[in-house]
């Protein structure tokens, strides 16, 4: 029985990248001698199991044969007779492809480390062109290792992928993961270019035009980058490139679905698109286009939205050929009114009276209070 680190630890630390999870594959054993030892297991579709003390992931050495469609058409065979080579060679690339053994030896059967030194992401065997998933992974590698250039034989296989269409059928939640990961990196948008080249983009966003928006989607991603911007605000502004469809909501939903969408990013891209006009004129809004601006971002009941829609706002202006001053002020202004108007005592407004009338006798009375602040 012999223990290898596997993966991205042993590529981030080639690297010189801090490590955050830890894999580990084993050879020579068995889920029997596992379990023996004290190793808990959680893998479903193939052995893999927990270290009893660190809970680090450590599974069997195995090998994958494709036998149906799919992502998930995958017949997995472990055993003791399974060597080390064999299981990294059905990894996806060559830098995803090195093992470390406990005297801190490398083993690298498919140049992995050569392709560190030399910034190249290269599929690890023809096998790669089984797996519709390794589009995706591939294109947010590139967001990641941003100096690295895709192999052009590794971007021929990303082409045929597409070309057989199996990403199709890839589940909704397994893209939005590959997609979520990718928006937390500082070169996101790079994702969306390896993407529109090799044609996965157009089948799983055929509505956006990414050709019309690549240069701008280009400058606001970096100003969010810059900006330090979370991965739920680049979400909710790669979004915003599909604006022209706001009009259609039976298509919005259908694209949500399509992408299992968080309710978090949908709802902060659609408050940012029905109030984009209100926010580019913000500065000729008249008291009571302001407050109806307020109650349409529902700021009285969730402020912070605020915050984040001007975020995606302005990283969204920043990306188009206007001239736009900075948003900042926006927020500053409306925070100032809403702070007054949170200063009202809504009960004794709302005093002897009874539906509609409250309503009509809170928004008149913060009527008066914006008109005073104007």
């Amino acid at each position: 029985m012999k223990i290898y680190l596997v993966g991205g630890a042993v590529r981030d630390q080639i690297m010189g990248l801090s490590v955050k999870d830890k894999d580990y594959v084993v050879v020579g054993s068995t889920s029997e001698e596992m379990v023996k030892l004290g190793y808990k297991p959680v893998g479903k579709d193939f052995p893999v199991f927990l270290h009893p003390k660190t809970h680090h992931e450590y599974a069997l050495a195995r090998t994958e044969r494709k036998v149906s469609k799919g992502y998930k058409g995958f017949k997995v065979y472990a055993s003791k007779e399974v060597t080390l080579e064999e299981d990294l060679k059905r990894r996806d690339l060559t830098i995803n492809a090195i093992a470390k053994d406990t005297k801190g030896q490398f083993f690298d059967p498919f140049q992995g480390i050569k392709d560190i030194k030399n910034k190249v992401l290269r599929h690890v065997s023809p096998a790669f062109v089984e797996d519709p998933i390794r589009v995706l992974r591939i294109a947010r590698f590139s967001a990641r290792f941003h100096q690295f250039k895709i192999h052009p034989k590794t971007e021929l296989i990303l082409k045929q992928i597409v070309k057989n269409k199996e990403i199709e059928g890839v589940a909704s939640e397994r893209i939005w993961h590959e997609f979520s990961v990718g928006f937390s990196e500082k070169k996101s948008y790079l994702m969306f270019e390896v993407l529109h080249r090799c044609g996965a983009l157009e089948l799983l966003l055929p509505e956006m035009n990414y050709v019309k928006h690549k240069n701008s989607m280009k400058k606001s991603f970096e100003y969010a980058a810059k900006s330090k911007y979370s991965a739920e605000i680049k979400a909710a502004l790669f979004f915003m490139y599909l604006y022209p469809i706001k009009a259609n909501i039976k298509l919005q939903e259908k694209i949500y679905t399509r992408l299992s969408v968080p309710n978090a990013v949908k709802k902060l891209t659609e408050k940012t698109i029905l109030n984009l006009s209100d926010l580019k004129q913000f500065k000729k809004l008249k008291p009571r286009q302001i407050l109806d601006l307020i109650y349409k971002m529902d700021l009285f009941r969730n402020p912070d939205m605020l915050l984040d829609v001007i975020k995606v706002f302005e990283a969204f202006i920043k990306g188009q050929s206007i001239q736009f001053k900075s948003a900042s002020t926006t927020l500053k202004i409306m925070q100032k009114y809403l702070k007054q108007l949170n200063k009202l005592n809504l009960s004794s407004i709302s005093q002897n009276k009874r539906g509609l009338d409250i309503k009509d006798a809170v928004y008149d009375a913060r009527l008066q209070v914006l008109t005073k602040l104007i």
